[in-house]
């Protein structure tokens, strides 16, 4: 597993038209890792966030796989609370 798989995936998706909208329809990073794993790339999501400078680098190539690519990557993917902190649950201080 490495990024380079993840670049190499990426690049097969960019060119692959139907690869390319599978990767664009991905709601979450497990989907694409899974999709990687399916045309034999291994590589974590991990992987993924180390390549998406080099995305970002070659956009021109990449095009608009790379806002695919961020958005599943964002913090809205994160799977935290809307409140973006975990709730408090224990005893308060006593004064």
């Amino acid at each position: 597993m490495s990024k380079e798989n993840a670049l190499s995936f990426l690049q097969q998706a960019a060119a692959d038209p139907e690869l390319k909208s599978q990767v664009q329809g991905a709601e979450q990073a497990s989907d694409l890792i899974n999709l990687g794993e399916t045309q034999g790339y291994a590589f974590s999501p991990d992987h993924v966030r180390e390549a998406i400078p080099e995305l970002k680098a070659q956009r021109s190539f990449f095009g608009d796989l790379v806002e695919a690519i961020l958005e599943l990557f964002s913090p809205n993917h994160d799977n935290y609370p809307a409140t973006g902190v975990q709730p408090f649950s224990g005893d308060a201080p006593h004064r």
